[in-house]
């Protein structure tokens, strides 16, 4: 099942509505193109779509015990549901179905809301106690599948997207101005907030538990980051090697679960082609592999494309290429991928990922490994090595730094020495949320006032303490000797689950696809939680463990490349293909009559970065997603041409073909 809804009466015990449940399944078919069910139960009526991944003859819809009295709805994979089933079924209970569904329907009857710790895998799951008139809602430890909800008066609705929450009557449709500052400065939003007023989103590791009396809030897991314990048991790097090489064999053996053709990302990175890697030493067949590169751009936007067809060709996988055409369609593509996002998200990759799903969907393969997360968690960014070494420069005495070196760095004239400017910079920072921001900001707190319109620049006044309550605890957690370790820790919590995976979530179901992330494996994650940073960064290198638990599967170039972010000519784009965008979204007229933002700060934006040639980028588009997702979902005065299809994805592009 890939997509779950539900409404839920806490006053009426025959109020949960099946009409209005079926309109959400409706909504949400692209999630489910192969049916979905409905069942109403008193208060409440939910139901699911499906995209028949394992046992395709199941039914579509929730699953009930033999006695009515536990039904499940659930969009993922249960990976170890076999275990599971088998230990079940040991204690007695007997099964209707192979689908890993009903293996949570009976480890709810045996272990009650314990069985959430007991699942390896993604999920979103509604789970109806008739005995109790309860509902539980969860989602995944990583934040790998979304679950939504709303609350107005006596009534609670939730589902997988946004999109369908809007079709219970009355429900307002307002920007959540408390959402913003988190927006503009990171990109996207942390929960429980979303941009609209009065819709709530579940935390990564999160449950609800919903009845009669109200909702309450639970963690089920919470990662932990301590690296000073004797290493988590590790005696040593050789040992951790072992471990790491052992979990991400573990965890992407588990993922190949599959009744239908089965696939893998591949970026020409090393974490997606050491999956691909392990894919073909587990299987007896070609791995099929997609990727995406850019037409008629410079070889600075097609180096993964370049990496993936070499890894390809030595990894023998039989691999399909779609390369992205900067041409006039592409500013009617955008508007459909800001919609099948719900919320904005200012992730530009948002286009490159709906075009290699298209691809995918296209060839006949519904389910994609990915190889998310193993940056974050063996400190693969640039960003970390250079934490480090403002780590090493912040040890010179204050005095000496202020004094000397500081003034110094300050003076140096040049774009080649901005690096120091930002050095003696950082140097100050001691509060851990502003250095975070430092490094990991879309805009920069001073310039809220500026491009909030009068009657919100209070929010900017308010921006640090908001983005603080977030950022501080997180930050503050692990116990490590090294703020990167903290930078790691918070993107793994925020940026993880509500940017990056909720990119690969909705544009890879906006084309009817399932996506696996085999390093958010949390017996993965909980292990390179206990890793030291210098069995990550270690002689110099990124990800010194993981390359070296890998190195006998993976290409030797692709070991040795820089690195490279999954980023699309989108500077370039503001400035041609998507100018009618810009133009259109950004005009002073609709900027003022949408009225969060300054005309005028947008109108300098817009020129400085499309005249001037300014890289004003993050702001730009951070702008024009909010403007484009307010037409479509707030003001409504802009309608889409119908549902995007991978189709009309595939019309825009060129495809290319290698290998078996």
């Amino acid at each position: 099942m890939c997509g779950i809804f539900g409404h839920f009466h806490r006053n009426d015990p025959h109020g949960g509505d099946r009409a209005l449940v079926e309109r959400m399944a409706a909504r949400l078919a692209h999630r489910g193109p192969d049916g979905s069910g409905v069942q109403a139960r008193g208060r409440l009526a939910f139901g699911a779509g499906r995209l028949a991944i394992i046992d395709l003859a199941a039914p579509a819809g929730p699953l009930s015990s033999e006695d009515d009295a536990v039904a499940v709805a659930f969009n993922g994979e249960i990976y170890n549901f076999r275990a599971l089933r088998a230990e079940l079924e040991a204690a007695g209970h007997r099964f209707a179905t192979r689908t890993d569904t009903e293996v949570i329907v009976h480890g709810y009857e045996e272990w009650g809301a314990d069985v959430l710790a007991r699942l390896r895998g993604m999920f979103a799951i509604a789970i109806w106690d008739a005995r109790r008139e309860r509902l539980l809602l969860a989602r995944d430890r990583l934040g790998e599948k979304p679950l939504y909800y709303a609350q107005p008066g006596d009534n609670f609705y939730f589902a997988s997207e946004i999109k369908a929450l809007f079709e219970a009557p009355g429900l307002p449709r307002r920007v959540n101005g408390d959402a913003l500052p988190f927006y503009l400065t990171l990109g996207y939003t942390p929960p429980p907030l979303t941009m609209f007023a009065g819709v709530s989103k579940l935390a990564p590791g999160e449950m609800l538990l919903v009845d009669q009396d109200g909702v309450r809030a639970e963690r089920y897991w919470r990662p932990v980051m301590d690296s000073l314990t004797e290493h988590g048991g590790v005696t040593g790097y050789d040992e951790a090697v072992r471990r790491v090489r052992e979990r991400i064999f573990d965890a992407v053996e588990s993922r190949l679960m599959s009744d239908v053709p089965l696939g893998a990302l591949l970026s020409g990175g090393l974490d997606s082609t050491a999956v691909v890697a392990i894919i073909g030493a587990l299987i007896d067949r070609p791995v099929r592999t997609f990727t995406v590169g850019f037409a008629g751009e410079s070889d600075k936007f097609n180096v993964d494309a370049r990496y993936a067809a070499l890894a390809a060709e030595r990894l023998r996988t039989e691999h399909r290429a779609i390369a992205v055409r900067a041409e006039a369609g592409l500013a009617a593509l955008v508007p459909h991928l800001i919609h099948a996002l719900d919320e904005p998200v200012a992730q530009p990759a948002i286009v490159q990922t709906a075009y290699v799903s298209a691809l995918a969907r296209a060839e006949g393969v519904p389910v994609l490994l990915s190889g998310d997360a193993g940056d974050e968690l063996f400190a693969g960014y640039p960003t970390y090595r250079a934490d480090l070494q403002l780590q090493r420069y912040r040890r010179v005495p204050s005095l000496v730094r202020e004094a000397v070196f500081n003034p110094i760095f300050e003076r140096l004239p040049g774009a080649r020495f901005d690096r120091f400017r930002k050095l003696a910079a950082r140097s100050r920072l001691d509060d851990a949320t502003l250095r975070y921001l430092s490094w990991m900001q879309l805009v920069a707190l001073d310039r809220l006032p500026d491009l909030l319109g009068v009657e919100h620049r209070a929010l900017a006044t308010g921006a640090y303490a908001a983005l603080q309550g977030v950022i501080g605890p997180l930050a503050e957690a692990p116990r490590t000797r090294y703020f990167a370790d903290r930078i790691a820790f918070t993107s793994l919590n925020l940026w993880l689950a509500e940017d990056s995976n909720m990119r690969v979530d909705k544009m890879s179901m906006a084309m009817s696809i399932e996506s696996r992330a085999p390093l958010e494996d949390h017996h993965l994650v909980e292990l390179a939680l206990r890793l030291p940073l210098e069995y990550k960064l270690r002689r110099g290198d990124f990800k010194a463990v993981f390359k070296d638990a890998v190195a006998d599967l993976v290409p030797r170039e692709v070991l040795e490349r820089p690195k490279w972010g999954f980023f699309p000519p989108m500077s370039g784009w503001l400035r041609g293909p998507l100018l009618p965008l810009v133009k259109e979204y950004l005009s002073p007229e609709r900027v003022a009559a949408v009225g969060w933002f300054d005309p005028a700060a947008v109108a300098r934006l817009v020129d400085d970065h499309v005249v001037k040639k300014r890289y004003e980028m993050w702001p730009l588009w951070s702008a024009l997603v909010f403007h484009v997702w307010h037409a479509l979902y707030i003001s409504q005065d802009v309608r889409l041409d119908g549902p995007l299809t991978p189709a009309d994805v595939i019309a825009r592009a060129e495809i290319t073909a290698t290998g078996a």
